[in-house]
């Protein structure tokens, strides 16, 4: 196809690391349809990864000729200035460019994305990796951003949700042209058939004792992800032997270490830092333990089951829908330390439930893989192709 006629589509998020982290399969999808794939997001702030992965990130996106821009958009929805300056530039750009869709992410680009493509009269998908509003959130979220997500989904022709909860919800009080629900974001379960191998030169690496049973979080640091809890609970657990590894980066992290050394743990916290390639350190850990506050479909615990570890998870929206307690780990929720105390003492002591633990991950998440995600995405893909300028009925 001459590439002067192909039409044009704008992927966008708040930052690079979620176009990195969720969508490069939905980019792939939409180059296989000889689409010209236009990409927006911050590559300069509020990444949850390092400078040299966005570097990498920027060389994948251009070998696979893509089109990629810069956009200040910054995170918080609260940053008014900010927030305009960033609705400029899209609003430049959709006037430069004439797109056949936007896709859009995350909760600041995607209320951004849906004004201008509505202005603009251009057809929109908007992914939604887990409202701010959902079942035990605080009230100030019900307040601010349900009645912002029920007023733009009249302009969200096609609303994607990626868990249970929010899809039922959606269905019921959103109304948005039509409204689907995927298996989160596809997981490659492949990539973490490895064997084990090299744990003595980590261990050597980060001085971590070679014996010890490894607890692992993988998340940003920041108080969202309640890694806090964690550390408060690994000062009660009377084995000296357990460290806990933490691979992420954000503002928290000198926080997170002056609250171990409070709680004189400080020389069984590890904190990794952002780790390309997460196969290995997985095949380390014991026990997996993710503390949110609040989740979607959190990929760091379905790569965790692909891997095959017992999971200790907060009892919240997505975590519940992946980890069956009891069997595929333990929930505990993430206001009753005492619960996660108990969770960790049953699943470090217990090596025949750890091992049943990871058969039954192993076998669950293969719902969640990438082959089963692509497959929606390109129906819908499809749809807005075949309902050329309209909105999607």
């Amino acid at each position: 196809m001459n590439k002067k006629k192909q039409k044009k589509v704008l992927m966008l998020a708040s930052v690079a690391s979620m176009i990195d982290q969720f969508n490069m399969p939905n980019i792939r999808l939409m180059l296989e349809m000889g689409y010209e794939v236009h990409i927006l997001c911050n590559f300069l702030e509020g990444n949850t990864c390092d400078k040299r992965r966005i570097k990498k990130i920027q060389k994948i996106l251009q070998d696979m000729q893509v089109v990629w821009h810069q956009w200040d958009c910054p995170r918080n929805a609260f940053s008014v200035p900010k927030c305009c300056a960033a609705y400029r530039q899209l609003w430049a750009l959709t006037g430069k460019y004439q797109f056949a869709w936007i896709h859009c992410h995350s909760p600041v680009g995607g209320v951004l994305a849906r004004i201008a493509a509505h202005h603009r009269k251009i057809k929109v998908v908007y992914t939604a990796h887990g409202f701010h509003f959902y079942r035990g959130a605080p009230l100030k979220n019900w307040l601010l951003y349900y009645p912002a997500e029920a007023w733009l989904a009249h302009w969200t022709d096609v609303l994607v949700t990626v868990n249970g909860e929010d899809w039922q919800f959606a269905k019921r009080h959103l109304k948005a042209g039509k409204i689907y629900r995927i298996p989160g974001v596809g997981i490659d379960v492949e990539k973490f058939e490895i064997p084990e191998e090299g744990k003595k030169e980590f261990c050597i690496k980060y001085g971590i004792p070679e014996n010890a049973q490894l607890l692992l979080s993988v998340g940003e640091l920041n108080k969202g992800k309640n890694h806090r809890m964690v550390i408060r609970a690994l000062s009660k657990i009377e084995k000296q032997e357990v460290h806990y590894l933490i691979c992420g980066q954000g503002r928290g992290k000198k926080s997170l270490q002056r609250y171990a050394a409070r709680m004189q743990v400080d020389d069984r916290l590890h904190m990794l830092g952002y780790q390309e390639n997460m196969q290995q350190i997985y095949e380390y850990a014991d026990v997996f333990v993710f503390p949110s506050r609040r989740e979607g479909m959190p990929v760091a615990l379905m790569e965790a089951m692909a891997a095959g570890l017992p999971c200790a998870v907060s009892d919240i929206r997505g975590n519940r829908e992946l980890i069956d307690d009891a069997r595929g780990g333990i929930r505990f929720s993430p206001k009753k330390l005492q619960q996660l105390v108990d969770a960790l003492d049953l699943l470090l002591g217990d090596d025949p439930f750890r091992r049943e633990c990871k058969e039954y991950n192993k076998k669950k998440i293969r719902a969640y893989e990438q082959a089963a995600v692509d497959q929606k995405m390109q129906k819908i893909y499809s749809q807005l192709c075949l309902t050329g300028a309209k909105r999607v009925p």
